[in-house]
């Protein structure tokens, strides 16, 4: 933390050599106060855009809202010129930016207290928001009224979720109330912006504290598919990680898994497989389902029916019923392609392979043994 921290005091320094009020901003400051990592470290100055280029090296990463991508120090850091935002028509970006002379414009526009903090290049802290209170008493809040906070910009409604989630903090009654009768508006961002924060709000340490608050504000209404499983996990006292979370949600929505997400293809097939396997699964997952379904997308199933209460089986049970497995695919079969069609003396076809589909089933049923001279044997009893 203190080389980073370092390194952006000594930008702003050097901005302010060139005649720029600068400080770091945000959620960097709030992370300092309560000593904790930034994860990224972003700094709000007078200097406009085409000035910080003109004396550093930088990228336009976000020109449009006055911001640059600044090399430092072997580091990369966002600095956005002290702005006010204009309307919104697509209830995430503002249309247009007005530059501004004063930091106190740039510190009013953002979304909640806590994240509303400045510090210079001598740690030394600027609240024009409450935000030092706020993080004392561990509360999220809006800066302003949280109507025109959610309206400016939709996805901080899930954003005050994932602060909840990863600093534990409670919400204000005014800006949760503001959260539930705005909650619609999610509806109107990207669902790859809506995915990508329910996936790091799953991921925090405080998670259940969020799923109450998405039940509290009926934002759980407006997440396709996931109803009945918020519900459902927000009671558990162990909760899932992201996948099974998933896969619990999907089986609570009758087993369909929405169009709505964007998972990736890997991800999108690993959940309806566990889904189905989860939901025909009674007790121990069966030895075809093993070999059918594979180890990952077993383990998974598993774990989603411990979660559900219709499984006691670890991991560890899954896995070594999995290694046990007489066969772990076609390609295991003692008999060859060339072999069986030798004994049949006919040529490659449709009965090959329903066949080697009949093998396979009767060595994982333990009718025969997965050696050569068995199955051989064991072709005696089967027709083709």
């Amino acid at each position: 933390m203190a080389l980073s921290f370092q390194k952006a005091k000594n930008l702003i320094k050097a901005l302010k050599k060139k005649g720029y009020e600068s400080y770091i901003v945000g959620g960097a400051v709030r992370d300092f106060i309560m000593k904790k990592e930034p994860i990224d470290i972003d700094i709000t100055t007078k200097a406009k855009p085409t000035d910080v280029m003109r004396h550093f090296n930088s990228v336009p990463t976000g020109l449009k809202y006055g911001t640059v991508t600044v090399e430092f120090e072997d580091s990369q850091f966002e600095i956005t010129t002290f702005r006010l935002d204009g309307p919104t028509k697509d209830f995430r970006h503002p249309d247009s930016v007005i530059y501004s002379d004063n930091v106190k414009d740039d510190v009013l526009r953002r979304d909640f207290t806590i994240n509303g903090l400045l510090m210079d290049e001598n740690e030394r802290i600027y609240d024009h928001v409450g935000g030092l209170e706020d993080i004392k008493h561990e509360v999220i809040r809006t800066i302003g009224n949280p109507y025109d906070r959610f309206n400016e910009d939709a996805l901080r409604i899930l954003r005050a979720l994932y602060f909840q989630s990863k600093l534990g903090f409670r919400i204000d009654e005014e800006t949760k109330q503001a959260m539930k009768d705005s909650r619609f508006l999610i509806k109107e961002i990207s669902r790859e912006r809506v995915f990508n924060e329910l996936i790091k709000t799953l991921k925090g340490p405080y998670l259940k504290l969020a799923l109450e608050t998405m039940i509290e504000t009926q934002i759980d209404e407006v997440l396709p598919g996931l109803k009945n499983g918020i519900n459902y996990i927000s009671k558990l006292d162990k909760l899932p990680f992201v996948d099974p979370f998933f896969v619990v949600s999907f089986i609570l929505n009758q087993g369909i898994v929405p169009e709505y997400w964007p998972f990736s293809n890997y991800h999108k097939n690993m959940y309806q497989k566990a889904v189905i396997l989860s939901m025909k699964t009674k007790d121990f997952i069966t030895p075809h389902d093993l070999y059918e379904y594979g180890l990952e997308i077993s383990i998974l199933a598993n774990k989603a029916n411990t979660f559900l209460g219709k499984s006691r089986y670890t991991e560890n049970d899954i896995e070594n019923a999995y290694q046990k497995l007489p066969i772990k695919s076609e390609l295991d079969l003692a008999l060859t392609s060339q072999e069986i069609m030798t004994y049949y003396n006919k040529k490659p076809g449709l009965w090959l392979g329903k066949l080697k589909k009949a093998l396979v089933n009767d060595v994982l049923s333990k009718k025969v043994k997965n050696e050569k001279a068995a199955l051989l044997k064991h072709l005696e009893s089967m027709e083709v």
